[in-house]
């Protein structure tokens, strides 16, 4: 989380880099901690899909081109559901083009922070 307090500094195109407008929006706060633990949680979530989403890949075999941190940054967000239950918004299309033909995954994500730490944990599984 503290990482991110100092991202107050960073320009709208730095920001844009790994958030989406809709995100940062979200985030946005007068109190400069609580906008950290929001983006240092939304970062969490994208790191922790980009690990689950390579392990799923590679379990299914479906692999075939390398893909970054920062190409997931860019296609997936995080939104809060009309319950505040946060979920990921993945450009799927996206990642196709980039990939290939993908099956049908269920994402499900969990997201919390405390003090100075945040954490998201992300399941993948594979629509039958």
């Amino acid at each position: 989380v503290t990482r991110f307090g100092a991202w107050q500094n960073k320009t709208q195109k730095q920001r844009l880099k790994i958030f989406s407008e809709r995100e940062l929006a979200a985030c946005t706060d007068q109190n400069n901690q609580l906008e950290a633990f929001k983006l240092a949680a939304r970062f969490a979530a994208k790191e922790a899909f980009f690990k689950a989403f390579s392990a799923a890949c590679s379990m299914l075999g479906i692999i075939n081109t390398p893909f970054s941190l920062l190409f997931v940054c860019n296609h997936v967000r995080v939104n809060q559901n009309s319950w505040g239950v946060p979920e990921l918004i993945i450009d799927w299309q996206a990642f196709e083009k980039k990939l290939g033909p993908l099956p049908q995954l269920d994402v499900k994500l969990s997201l919390s922070h405390e003090r100075d730490f945040a954490l998201a944990f992300v399941i993948i599984s594979k629509n039958v």
